[in-house]
């Protein structure tokens, strides 16, 4: 009754008609063939007039991709109906139809009991070779490799919303969703059995008799009948056992050496940036769109995809921060874009530096929400001397990332130079998840601190300092400009632009071959800092008199030398580090008397009264 109320509801003069069969309507409309050659149950293969255009292809690309799913065959459908307006509908409104389409059925595949189009429609076989814990798993990687994979040092991996994401829970989601299949397709099989058991006679015959007197009456039909009876319900009590949670764990953990992928294979392409709208090659900036691809293997996404909203906004805020110096906006520009790029083609640390209130924290904020998943922090004191955990764990969360933040150091801190030159080279880092494997990988970040104090420098070689780039903020933002969490309100209301501005950005530093040019406002804060960390410098100047003839003892000068940290709160070098420092400065090192001097230099002489003073 139901069903007929179905068919009549609604139409004014029904028309019965009868077909015998087993099925209900619900098993019929599910069933493939109801609608076969009809595409996106279309019937209608006429011209389309002007005036009902826009409405009938909404509604036609409605039916195409809730039939085929946002796919490639569900567009080309589409695009074929299109082809039958008369006049065309020009592009963008083609694109505006489509668009929408696209966001219903976003919208449509996220409510609870969704079946999917290539699930619904699966002809698939998910009966295993043998009914063991292997077997199963064979099933599992043979029909979800797209969409589940493994390695020792991210366990299970689960491409869902457009990219690759750590998680257990969902691996064991894809182990119900094989049983779940496996249940349905043995119910399946075993009602197409009992019915040929039934319509062949071996259904009688059982019914009179033992099952072994049975199969001596059978003939080869009934009795191959028999066999396919039997096997389908041995089928189906193995589907039903495989949804107990032993069984689910072991098909996973048996699942190991058929899923598993190497974690270098993950975010391989180094331009690819996943948006949820989709994934751009940033070789061609915000022309290089395509679709999402599992293969792709990328387990990161943008908080927001790129576009114009908020466009002003951001123009006048980068304009706020950084005082209209264009040639400083455009330098920065190149550097987020630098960042987006899952490649270290510049091993540098930026140091953000400048007073409170002018912009750094709110501009470097805004920059990581929107490039979301592809931007991480990383705690400050990981990057001075005096951190004394273990921060391979933390390394390890640096994997992937594009843009990794650190905020804020303490006044006086110095710099691990180790450490630094490790997170910002082109060498493998070596990591280690709690409670998982060790492994190492490929650094792809670009490491930014802002800081209000700018943290010492112990080294004095250049493979440390042509790491170091700062870029000054010297703006003061009060009064009228000052908006309460500015950051979030440009992630609100400019988002897309932001997004769109650094994915330009990235174009133009990969254009420049990397070789960005560096402003003098930047050149010279570099120059400020190294000058205020010449610690060999200030010493010399302030403590020694240069001349050929001079000569001063070693052990004098290191006393000298240690003196005058203490003054000066600086810290003290050893003496191998000291000694290597006045050798590379050109000063010779010699032996008289089985006393060892450097020549070319004295301790400055002090007078009476200087003596008197500093007494």
């Amino acid at each position: 009754a139901l069903d007929a109320a179905r068919f009549f509801f609604g139409t004014a003069a029904a028309e019965v008609a009868l077909y015998p069969g087993r099925m209900n309507l619900t098993e019929f409309l599910e069933d493939d063939r109801f609608d076969e050659g009809l595409p996106a149950g279309q019937y209608d293969s006429s011209a389309i007039p002007e005036g009902s255009r826009n409405a009938t292809l909404s509604r036609f690309a409605g039916r195409v991709i809730k039939k085929y799913g946002d796919t490639d065959k569900a567009y080309q459908t589409f695009l074929e109906e299109a082809a039958k307006c008369e006049p065309p509908l020009d592009n963008s409104e083609l694109g505006t139809i489509w668009h929408s389409a696209q966001r219903f059925y976003a919208r449509l595949s996220n409510q609870e009991g969704y079946v999917a189009p290539e699930v619904y429609n699966d002809p698939s076989c998910y009966k295993p070779g043998d009914y063991s814990d292997v077997g199963q798993a064979e099933v599992l990687a043979k029909y979800f490799s797209k969409e589940l994979r493994y390695s020792p040092a991210t366990h299970f991996i689960r491409y869902s919303d457009h990219y690759w994401q750590e998680s257990e829970p969902g691996a064991q989601a894809v182990a119900h969703e094989l049983t779940r299949r496996q249940l349905k397709e043995s119910g399946n099989d075993l009602v197409t059995a009992l019915d040929k058991l039934k319509s062949c006679g071996a259904q009688a015959i059982l019914d009179g008799a033992s099952k072994s007197k049975a199969e001596q009456l059978m003939n080869e039909e009934q009795l191959q009948a028999f066999q396919d009876f039997s096997a389908a319900k041995a089928y189906q009590a193995f589907a039903v056992k495989r949804r107990d949670s032993k069984n689910i764990t072991s098909t996973l953990k048996e699942a190991h050496p058929m899923l598993e992928i190497s974690p270098r294979d993950l975010d391989a392409d180094c331009f690819a940036l996943c948006t949820p709208e989709a994934t751009y090659d940033l070789r061609r900036g915000m022309a290089g769109a395509r679709e999402h691809l599992p293969e792709d293997f990328i387990t990161k996404i943008t908080s927001v995809s790129p576009g114009q909203k908020g466009q002003q906004l951001w123009l006048d805020s980068l304009n706020l921060i950084f005082q209209h110096n264009q040639e400083l906006i455009d330098y920065v520009q190149m550097i987020c874009g630098l960042a987006a790029i899952g490649k270290v083609y510049v091993e540098a640390l930026i140091i953000a530096y400048g007073d409170g209130r002018n912009g750094k924290s709110t501009f470097w904020n805004a920059i990581s929400r929107v490039l979301g998943l592809y931007s991480g922090n990383i705690s400050a004191d990981t990057l001075t001397v005096g951190c004394r955990r273990n921060i391979k764990p933390e390394m390890a969360e640096v994997k992937g990332k594009r843009l990794l933040i650190a905020a804020e150091m303490q006044e006086g801190a110095r710099l691990n130079d180790s450490t630094v030159k490790q997170l910002c080279s082109t060498d493998d880092v070596f990591a280690e998840k709690k409670y998982k494997d060790p492994f190492s990988f490929k650094p792809c970040h670009t490491l930014v601190l802002y800081t209000n104090h700018l943290p010492r420098v112990s080294a004095s070689d250049d493979g440390i300092w042509r790491r170091l780039i700062v870029i000054p903020f010297g703006a003061k933002i009060t009064g009228n400009s000052d908006i309460k969490n500015y950051g979030e309100y440009l992630y609100d209301n400019a988002g897309d632009s932001i997004l769109a501005w650094v994915i330009e950005g990235a174009k133009k530093v990969i254009d420049l071959d990397y070789q960005i040019p560096v402003p003098a406002c930047v050149q010279k804060a570099i120059d400020e800092y190294r000058n205020q960390n010449d610690w060999f410098g200030h010493f010399m100047e302030d403590c020694c008199d240069i001349d050929p003839s001079y000569k001063e003892s070693s052990s004098g000068l290191y006393q000298a030398y240690r003196n005058y940290c203490v003054d000066t709160n600086d810290y003290v070098r050893n003496t191998a580090d000291f000694y290597l420092a006045l050798e590379n400065a050109g000063y010779e090192r010699v032996t008289q008397n089985r006393k060892r001097y450097f020549k070319g230099l004295r301790l400055t002489q002090k007078n009476d009264a200087e003596e008197d003073f500093l007494n």
